[in-house]
């Protein structure tokens, strides 16, 4: 039997993605290798199998860590805040800040053309960023935060669309803090309604 590597599975399995992440980031998922995954945590190749039995099972882990790591959002403590206050939150949290997680996220894109694992993570990943936009905006209609007649799974899959076409902006045209002020911009379009800076209050 191949050699454990921490004594617990879920802290062996946590290890190895972390060190799948910084390989990725550092060669690209397409040059990873079992062996390197191996090599940086100091074990052999067939502990690492004991885990994930194929690279595009540890790409798929690495893919749904990113995503579980986004969805750790509260937003109860924006109970009284407006729309436009959270969605910078929201921004903020999922910015991909780590220049490893960055690497990831479009590493992952490319795998997921040829690999029906890798597409499947990925479809989950959204299939999460799309619900937790969507349940900030069932909350905040009910909280009067914001009118607006639009579906609201179809306004939030609109709002991850423009989040992630601004993403790649950020990667290779503009700078964060100009995405960041064009998000909160696009978004005022999108919803072409008001903001209150308090519960229950409206503005024109």
């Amino acid at each position: 039997m191949p050699k454990v590597i921490p004594e617990y599975k879920e802290d062996a399995k946590r290890r190895i993605i972390e060190a799948a992440i910084d390989v990725i980031a550092e060669q690209g998922s397409d040059k990873m290798r079992i062996d390197d995954v191996a090599k940086k945590l100091g074990v052999t190749k067939g502990a690492v199998y004991w885990y994930f039995k194929t690279k595009e099972d540890l790409c798929s882990a690495v893919l749904n860590k990113i995503q579980t790591d986004m969805q750790k959002v509260e937003f109860e403590s924006y109970y009284n805040r407006s729309l436009e206050e959270t969605l910078a939150q929201m921004y903020d949290r999922f910015a991909l800040n780590d220049d490893r997680q960055r690497a990831i996220f479009f590493e992952m894109f490319a795998m997921a053309s040829r690999n029906s694992d890798v597409r499947h993570a990925t479809r989950e990943y959204y299939n999460g960023l799309v619900s937790t936009f969507e349940s900030v905006i069932k909350k905040k209609k009910r909280q009067y935060f914001l009118q607006t007649q639009a579906d609201d799974r179809k306004l939030a899959l609109l709002m991850v669309a423009l989040y992630s076409g601004l993403k790649n902006y950020e990667q290779v045209y503009m700078y964060q803090n100009e995405v960041r002020d064009l998000w909160l911009e696009g978004i005022k379009i999108l919803l072409k309604t008001s903001y209150s800076g308090s519960y229950g209050e409206k503005t024109e």
